[in-house]
């Protein structure tokens, strides 16, 4: 077995040895990791929704109530608020990945690095769980008046939910590492 076989096998080892040591780790603090993309994402959904929303946390779930009117008529706006239950820990789980990719490589196991990379994983999560919430508006077929969301909308917010679903939380810690660990790859 050649060199370079050998310590690709040797990363890959080391990666799953930590992964369930960091996966543990990510456990006990997935409701605390939750919280900081939850609070970016509030403003989002605000945004998109157009209505106060609100946010709280328990355990690793979000619960985000959004208070939604339709346009103005004679005699009142009729007005409704949506709760919506988002599982963050689904969103936040790459940064054990990340971590253990980062450790398991001599080459990758700068501080800063580490700090940069972890701290955008922090935050990212907040792209999936917006687009988690507004997925679950979007999918409510009694809130479609309230929304008034066009076909370019809806559409965006289905690949927003993919992108921040299937995409982000899995490829982003693997880029991140890639970019720690540039001088194995680059030429």
């Amino acid at each position: 077995m050649d060199a370079a076989r050998r310590q690709v096998l040797l990363v890959a080892g080391l990666v799953l040895a930590l992964l369930p040591l960091l996966l543990a780790g990510w456990y006990a603090a997935a409701a605390p990791l939750s919280w900081i993309p939850a609070k970016l994402a509030t403003p989002v959904i605000r945004f998109v929704a157009d209505g106060p929303t609100s946010m709280a946390l328990k355990d690793r779930t979000l619960f985000f109530t959004v208070k939604l009117e339709m346009a103005y008529r004679p005699g009142g706006a009729p007005r409704v608020a949506a709760d919506i239950e988002v599982l963050a820990a689904k969103y936040t789980y790459g940064i054990a990945l990340f971590l253990a990719l980062t450790l398991a490589l001599k080459e990758s196991r700068r501080p800063l690095g580490i700090a940069i990379g972890a701290a955008i994983l922090v935050v990212l999560p907040a792209f999936g769980i917006a687009f988690d919430a507004l997925k679950q508006l979007g999918a409510t077929p009694g809130l479609a008046p309230f929304l008034a969301w066009g076909a370019g909308t809806r559409e965006a917010v289905a690949l927003g939910y993919q992108v921040g679903t299937l995409l982000l939380p899995t490829l982003a810690p693997v880029a991140i590492w890639l970019f720690l660990a540039r001088k194995l790859w680059a030429p």
